[in-house]
């Protein structure tokens, strides 16, 4: 009767373990269709922080019941030991697996994490970017620049509306419509550089 109850366990455990794992460690990747049976604290995408997540999840449930259920089965059936005995040795398999996951998500998978972006990690004034497209006297040109790792273009305006070459590196001063209004890099250090003895 034990092996049986050890046995349906393991299965259990290793076949929601194995869910868990392809549906992206519970709540940390991608979402397969689910039915919340209780609305416990959980992870959505963006960036996850160690601090967000508990040793205790659906990942490490059921591994500590697979392992549980395996090294029970195995000491029912191998062995004659006594249920008071198999039971608490089941339990500390259990939670002996349970402990490598946690380890395995805390030490290896968690510090990889791209930390979450800020609302200000989207904006792009004071981004610096360069001219792909060269902006016509009152026209629109193209600007490519980096942002939080990504390379990105959009649409770029001379904030004087005049013209500016392709090459010319330039500082988004503002983001209106899918445009980006630009000001020449050079001509921004030449503004703000205090004269010297010698202008005085």
């Amino acid at each position: 009767m034990m092996e049986t109850i050890f046995l349906v366990l393991l299965l259990t455990g290793a076949a929601l373990a194995l869910l868990s794992v392809l549906s992206g460690l519970g709540h940390l990747g991608p979402h397969l269709p689910h039915v919340h049976l209780a609305h416990l604290p959980h992870l959505h995408g963006g960036g996850v922080h160690a601090s967000d997540v508990s040793p205790v999840n659906a990942t490490t449930i059921t591994v500590f019941l697979a392992w549980f259920g395996g090294i029970g089965y195995i000491l029912t059936a191998a062995t004659h030991l006594p249920m008071l005995l198999i039971v608490p040795l089941a339990g500390l398999a259990g939670l002996f697996g349970a402990s490598l996951v946690v380890l395995f998500l805390f030490r290896v998978l968690l510090p990889g994490q791209t930390p979450a972006l800020r609302p200000e990690d989207y904006r792009i004034e004071g981004t610096l970017g360069r001219l792909t497209v060269p902006i016509a006297p009152k026209g629109t040109g193209e600007v490519v620049y980096n942002k939080v790792g990504v390379t990105r273009s959009d649409g770029a305006r001379s904030v004087d509306g005049a013209p500016l070459p392709r090459g010319t590196e330039v500082v988004v001063l503002c983001y209106e419509r899918g445009i980006a209004y630009v000001e020449p890099l050079d001509r921004l250090l030449a503004a703000r550089t205090p004269p010297s003895e010698g202008d005085l």
